[in-house]
Formats: C-alpha cells, sequence, structure tokens
C-alpha cells in the first residue's frame, strides 16, 4: 500500500501543483490533488462556490472524499482518466497517478455541467437535494456553475492526462536508476553462483512456472485490497486478503513439489475467485472435475499460466467480460481437462509464437510455452498441450494427463 508520503516521495509533487494552478487559470476549472484515499494534499484551485461551500460542512466533505476515493479506485482500475457525474450532479474527471503499477492518487478536476445527459452520478446521495432545499443562496450557486461543452472536456482530459504521465515516466526512470544499482550488484553475485546454478536447471525451469503469479498482478490486488479496506465494509476486504494468503501460501509452500489434481484444482479456484473480486460481473468462473482423477500428481503451478492468459488476455479485453470453465474426466487411461473461455481468441500469429517460444521472456504466452515444455518432458511429446481458438469467439486448451 502506497500513501502520501511515497506520493511526494515519488512523483514530483511540487510540479504538479504547479502544472495545476495554471492550468485551474488557464482553463477556469477547478483542480486539486488526492492521495490513494481520496484526500487532497494541496489546497484547492479555483474551487466553485457551490462546491467550497458544501465542503464547508462535515457531510458534504465526507461525501466528496468518499466520491474521489471512488472515482480515483475506479480510474486506476481501468489505467485512464474517468470522467463522472458526482452526487451533487456535476461533472469531474479524475486522472489516475500511477507508477510502476503502483497507484498513488489522481488529479482531479471540473465541477461543471454539461450537455452530456448519459452520466450517471457516482455515487447517491439525498444530502444535496435537501441542503439545496433548505438554502436559496446554495441552490443559485448550483445553476451558476460553468456549463461546458462535454468536447472540451474530453480536450482538457487528454491534456491533463499527457502530463501527468510525462511525470509518472519520469518518476518511474529515477526510480529504475535507483533499481539498476542494486541490479548490477545482484548480477555480479548470480555469476559467482553460476556454476552452481548450472546443476538446478530442471528445477529452476519447474521454478518459473511455479511462480508465474505477476508481480504487477500481485501490486493491483494489495492495492484493490488496501483502497477497499477504506472505502467498503470489512467482510468483503477480509475475503480477499484470506483467498490472496491463501494463493501465495500454496505457492512457496509446494515449490519443487508434485501436488495433487485436487489441490491444484483448489488453488486456481482461489486465483479465480480474486480475479472475480477485482473485475466484478465481468469476469465468471465454474469447475467440474470427476472425483476419480483427483489424485493425479502434477507440478505445482501446471495449470496457471493457462488460466491467467484466459483470464487477462481472454475475458478482460472483452467490453462485458465472459466465463473461464475447467472441466475434468476420466477417458480411458488417461485424465483430460479442458478450460474455455468465451473471450475475444487468439490470432493464429500470436497462438503460433506462444507454442513455438517466440513470446517476450517473463509474459503470459511465455509461460504457457514454459507449462507445455514441463509437461512434454514430464509425460513425454504424446502429452503435449492442445489449443484451439477462434477470434471473437472464444479459446479451449486441452491437457492429457497419465492416470
Amino acid at each position: 500500500m502506497i500513501g502520501n508520503e511515497n506520493l511526494n516521495s515519488i512523483i514530483d509533487v511540487n510540479l504538479l501543483k504547479s502544472i495545476q494552478d495554471r492550468l485551474a487559470e488557464i482553463t477556469g476549472l477547478a483542480y486539486n490533488i488526492v492521495d490513494f484515499k481520496g484526500n487532497p494534499i494541496n489546497n484547492y484551485s479555483n474551487f466553485c462556490n457551490f462546491c467550497s461551500k458544501i465542503r464547508n460542512t462535515k457531510d458534504g466533505m465526507k461525501i466528496c472524499y468518499d466520491t474521489n476515493a471512488h472515482a480515483g479506485l475506479e480510474a486506476a482500475i481501468r489505467q485512464k482518466p474517468y470522467i463522472f457525474k458526482c452526487p451533487a450532479g456535476l461533472v469531474d474527471v479524475a486522472v489516475p497517478i500511477i507508477v510502476k503499477g503502483n497507484y498513488l492518487g489522481a488529479v482531479f478536476f471540473g465541477q461543471v455541467r454539461t450537455n452530456k445527459d448519459t452520466l450517471k452520478p457516482i455515487k447517491k446521495s439525498n444530502y444535496y437535494s435537501k441542503i439545496c432545499r433548505n438554502s436559496t443562496e446554495l441552490l443559485n450557486d448550483f445553476k451558476n456553475t460553468k456549463f461546458i461543452d462535454y468536447s472540451k472536456i474530453e480536450s482538457i482530459c487528454s491534456l491533463v492526462n499527457i502530463i501527468v504521465n510525462l511525470l509518472g515516466e519520469k518518476s518511474e526512470l529515477r526510480v529504475i536508476q535507483e533499481e539498476l544499482g542494486f541490479i548490477n550488484i545482484k548480477l555480479i553475485r548470480e555469476k559467482q553462483e553460476r556454476e552452481k546454478l548450472k546443476k538446478q536447471i530442471k528445477l529452476h525451469e519447474l521454478d518459473s512456472l511455479e511462480t508465474p503469479i505477476s508481480f504487477e498482478f500481485m501490486l493491483n490486488t494489495l492495492n484493490t485490497i488496501s483502497s477497499l479496506a477504506i472505502i467498503e465494509d470489512a467482510p468483503k476486504t477480509k475475503d480477499m486478503i484470506y483467498s490472496l494468503t491463501k494463493l501465495f501460501r500454496y505457492n512457496f509452500k509446494n515449490i519443487g513439489n508434485l501436488v495433487s489434481l485436487e489441490k491444484a484444482i483448489e488453488n486456481i479456484n482461489t486465483y479465480l475467485k480474486i480475479q472475480s473480486t477485482r473485475f466484478g460481473e465481468r469476469i465468471k468462473y465454474e469447475i467440474n472435475i470427476d472425483n476419480k482423477i483427483n489424485d493425479i500428481k502434477i507440478p505445482t503451478m501446471f495449470f496457471l499460466p493457462f488460466i491467467e492468459y484466459s483470464v487477462l488476455n481472454g475475458l478482460c479485453p472483452k467490453k462485458d467480460g465472459g466465463t473461464i470453465s475447467i472441466k475434468g474426466q476420466c477417458y480411458e487411461n488417461n485424465a483430460i481437462i479442458l478450460i474455455k473461455d468465451n473471450g475475444i481468441g487468439i490470432s493464429e500469429n500470436e497462438l503460433f509464437k506462444i507454442l513455438n517460444g517466440k513470446c517476450k521472456q517473463g509474459s503470459l504466452g511465455a509461460g504457457i510455452y514454459n507449462a507445455n515444455n514441463v509437461l512434454i518432458k514430464y509425460y513425454g511429446k504424446d502429452y503435449k498441450v492442445n489449443i484451439n481458438s477462434k477470434l471473437n469467439v472464444g479459446t479451449c486448451v486441452k491437457f492429457k494427463l497419465p492416470i
């Protein structure tokens, strides 16, 4: 979890504040910068009378801060600016500040009315209608807020996003330079251990398969947990923390070992539960495994590269998400496992690169190639994975395992 202290140490906040003031002067809109909790880290620029008076009330300030927390998190999940209506009905924009996969906070601007009627409030509250009924002055302040064409809001949004991204890239370069010093030291130590590592090549190949959970996935999940802990009730957060802990414990406890298919599928269920929580209704899954094949022994994290590819590259890019299905049954002397999804599919060129080891090292495609190699080394060429995919229809991965 990264908070306000890290935001100041990682990104040039003073420069960002200066840019905020200049943008407020040029555009005539209200601006402020918040941390990942939705709390302002600097003075507001050009706030309208209506919003200033609302934030002077205890309830109004709480609603505004909660709204900023929700909107900032939504922008971070989308990895792009999020245009929305606040509970009072004014249009705001959240531009996420993301450095090396970490959501640090957001730049907010807006407090205007516009001509796009399809925008809906991010949260509902009767507080504003109630307070406006009791205050003609406040109602007039609302009516006097700026009215701006939606296309202009989008143009300003693009400009602010470019500025924030440039500052983020600058901060990433500085962090990378610091990390390079540590990497150089690590490389020297690795060189001294090279002869020893050569004797453990097979184990390292298996380890590369058994720890395919990407660093980005860990960070995104932990950031989501941190934010949920603030803006939601504890039970949902507790379940997600438990699932993540269970996943990590399984991963590190079983490195280098063979596990039963039953345990492997249980771990896959945990992973999919986390992703379903993270992406909501966009990720659905179903698992149906014949009890007769539960005791088959397989490498610890063998199936996860295929599941992860299906979720992140198959279902997530699809507008409405989709469903991943995992089925297993006994057929003659083998177990047949099918992993199907109704995602966007894999092109012929991409599938060729995956199966022939042409993907970038560390990518999801490379993880599938490594997993297929392990399958062949353990059971022989007759047991290599079979992948069929059709664009905009989905993908089916078939495994055959000896009983």
